[in-house]
């Protein structure tokens, strides 16, 4: 969390180009640390799996055709590609798909505890995920050029499909993983504790933390998409601090 915070104050030095690698890093080390004692070794393999298989597909995809995201494609600050991906973005799927898992679990746990893989979880989960994605999007996209909207998009520089493609693309992904939980009989998975969802719901905070700390201190100046569109800075990055305090925020507060 203080290192979400402490982003806006590395812009311009030399250490924000460790920006992305740390803000993926970071889920992963969690994870390690907290899956097996959830989930166990088997199936935080099979969720990994999963994770990168669908979201590279529905990724790569999208790059050739347009469908699920919109047009776009990747710029080089990422690092190496598998085929026209960076091999950093199918990790990022996976943690922020296994917090975002754990945490429709405990919101879900009270209202349907007979069905703790299922319908409830997999759709409260696509919407959790999909609303770090709806404060994120912009700053990566239209501000940093980590990837380029072809077309444009009323958010910001970034088309509504987009979002729609990541409910489908994620859900897919908690879909599939229910399906091999349903098949071995969630063998391996325990009941999160107390301190098992603070864990989770800490995480999600940090990620939410960034959001926020940009709104706080927006930068000035403006930034111009792939269209032509002329965008202000300040106005970016205070929406998507608005958008996640009613959106992230609000997921913290069931949470707790």
């Amino acid at each position: 969390a203080l290192f979400a915070a402490a982003k806006p104050l590395l812009i311009g030095t030399s250490l924000f180009v460790l920006v992305p690698l740390v803000s993926i890093l970071a889920p992963i080390l969690f994870i390690l640390l907290h899956a097996p004692r959830q989930i166990g070794w088997m199936n935080l393999g099979v969720f990994f799996v999963l994770a990168f298989a669908i979201s590279w597909s529905y990724e790569s995809l999208s790059i050739a055709t347009g469908f699920p995201f919109g047009n776009y494609h990747y710029t080089a600050d990422l690092g190496w590609q598998l085929g026209t991906v960076p091999l950093l973005i199918m990790p990022a799927y996976f943690g922020v798909c296994y917090i975002s898992w754990q945490i429709a679990r405990t919101l879900t746990e009270a209202l349907a505890p007979a069905r703790s893989h299922g319908w409830p979880v997999i759709l409260v989960a696509a919407f959790v995920m999909v609303m770090w994605d709806l404060s994120m999007d912009p700053s990566r996209a239209t501000i940093n050029l980590t990837w380029i909207w072809h077309d444009g998009g009323a958010y910001f520089g970034v088309p509504f499909v987009n979002f729609t493609g990541w409910f489908l693309c994620v859900a897919t992904i908690f879909a599939a993983f229910a399906l091999w939980l349903s098949r071995t009989g969630s063998a391996g998975v325990t009941a999160p504790d107390r301190q098992a969802q603070a864990q989770s719901l800490g995480l999600y905070g940090g990620l939410f933390a960034e959001f926020v700390a940009f709104a706080a201190v927006s930068p000035s100046g403006t930034v111009t998409d792939a269209t032509g569109q002329v965008w202000n800075l300040r106005d970016i990055y205070q929406s998507l601090g608005l958008v996640s305090i009613f959106t992230m925020g609000f997921v913290l507060l069931l949470g707790l």
